[in-house]
Order: structure tokens, then C-alpha cells, then sequence
């Protein structure tokens, strides 16, 4: 019998945005063809729990459905996880290459035929971690090796530069082509702050990153992965 998929994610007050997880998790339970859905539990904001969902399931894949490793993946995940027999906890979505490539589509979705940017802004929900901030600073300059441009590095909240200097940055050093990535999963508070980012910047909006099938591909790997512990290296 098949191990337990879970997805943790980091939850919202959108109706939406938790209906995108869900869709990226039952995408990730297709491709690894699962007979019934993969089951989803929030850290934060809104329920079912993490610690709910794990509740009488035994040997579970835990996929933490984060773009960064921060608190919630550090402590919060773990917690729940704590007694749950056999429980596995993957890494996060982190810097992986579907990561790094699903946030590049997103931005070539926005260009006009024929037109690239000059300058990546890639803009994060932010965290007090600076391992966290670290790993979209790294997504940051990956995408902007992938689309042959200029990386910058914003926060919609906690320490670390904000979208409108950063940008002015980005302008001053001569870049007149600015791309406003969203590097976030799902519609919500934040995925909201970088469209206004975006919309004041006068840039089109990139969508969400979990309606991308690079994401639940990316989940299904670390499931598949955790499986088989002897599965050759590749970026995380």
C-alpha cells in the first residue's frame, strides 16, 4: 500500500487561493497516479489543520508547500509531524529548477511578442529568516540567468528591500525594461500586493505559481523522492 500524500501549506483567508493548493495537490496525486486526492492542511489562517488532516494516517509523505524554508517549515511542520507514526517531512519547494522555471514562464507570459526585459524584479512575501530570503534572492538570480537579465530582490513584508526601492534601483542603473515577477503560490494578501506592485509600476501582473503544472510536478517529485532515499542528485 502507497504511503499517504500530505501537502502542507501555509493556508489563506482567499477562498481562491485554497482552492488553488488543492488543485496544484489533486494535479500532484494525477501525475503519480493516485487513485483519490492527495490531502492538504494549513499552518496558518485557515483549516483544515496540518495536524488535523494527519490525524490517524500512518507512514505520510509530508510535502511542505512553501517557497521558502522559514518558520513554518522549521517549526511548524515538524511540530505536527511530531507524533504521527512513520511521518516523513520532504524539503520545500525551495530553489528547485520547476521552481526556477515555472517563475520565468510566468514572466515570458507577460512580454509581448518578441520583447524581454532588461531587469527581473522578483518579490517575495518576506520572512524573518535569512536563510528564507536567501533562497528567493537565489530563485531571483536563476530566473534572471534564464531570461539573459538583471535580478532584484523585494519583500511585500518583513525586513529586507522593498518593491518601490528596489525598483527605483533597477531604473537608476539604467534599466528601462523591468519584469515585476510575483514569486508567490496562490491569490491572496500578497499575490494582491504584487499586482499593485505591478500595477503601479505599470508592468503586467504574472500569475501564481501553483496554477503552474511545473509546481505539482515539483510535489510529486518530492514525494517520489522520499520514497526512494537512493535516487540520484539533482537540484533541490
Amino acid at each position: 500500500m502507497s504511503r499517504p500524500l500530505v501537502v502542507a501549506a501555509h493556508g489563506t483567508a482567499s477562498p481562491e487561493g485554497q482552492a488553488v493548493v488543492r488543485a496544484c495537490a489533486a494535479r500532484a496525486g494525477e501525475v503519480l497516479g493516485m487513485p483519490a486526492p492527495p490531502v492538504v492542511g494549513f499552518v496558518d489562517v485557515c483549516g483544515p489543520t496540518l495536524a488535523e488532516v494527519l490525524v490517524g494516517l500512518e507512514d505520510p509523505v509530508v510535502v511542505p508547500f512553501f517557497l521558502a524554508s522559514g518558520y513554518h517549515v522549521n517549526h511548524d511542520v515538524p511540530a505536527a509531524l511530531a507524533d504521527v507514526p512513520g511521518a516523513t517531512a520532504t524539503p520545500a519547494l525551495g530553489t528547485a529548477d520547476e521552481v526556477v522555471q515555472a517563475l520565468a514562464a510566468r514572466v515570458r507570459e507577460t512580454l509581448p511578442a518578441g520583447e524581454s526585459p532588461d531587469a527581473v524584479l522578483v518579490l517575495g512575501a518576506g520572512s524573518s529568516d535569512d536563510h528564507a530570503r536567501g533562497e528567493v534572492a537565489t530563485v531571483a538570480q536563476r530566473v534572471a540567468e534564464d531570461l539573459g537579465c538583471a535580478a532584484g530582490t523585494a519583500f511585500l513584508s518583513g525586513p529586507g528591500p522593498r518593491p518601490e526601492e528596489e525598483l527605483a534601483r533597477l531604473r537608476e542603473d539604467g534599466h528601462t525594461r523591468v519584469a515585476v515577477a510575483a514569486h508567490l503560490l496562490s491569490p491572496g494578501f500578497f499575490l494582491d500586493k504584487a499586482h499593485a506592485v505591478a500595477d503601479a509600476a505599470g508592468v503586467s501582473r504574472t500569475q501564481p505559481l501553483a496554477t503552474h503544472d511545473l509546481l505539482a510536478r515539483l510535489v510529486a517529485r518530492r514525494y517520489r523522492e522520499a520514497r526512494l532515499p537512493d535516487v540520484g542528485p539533482r537540484s533541490s
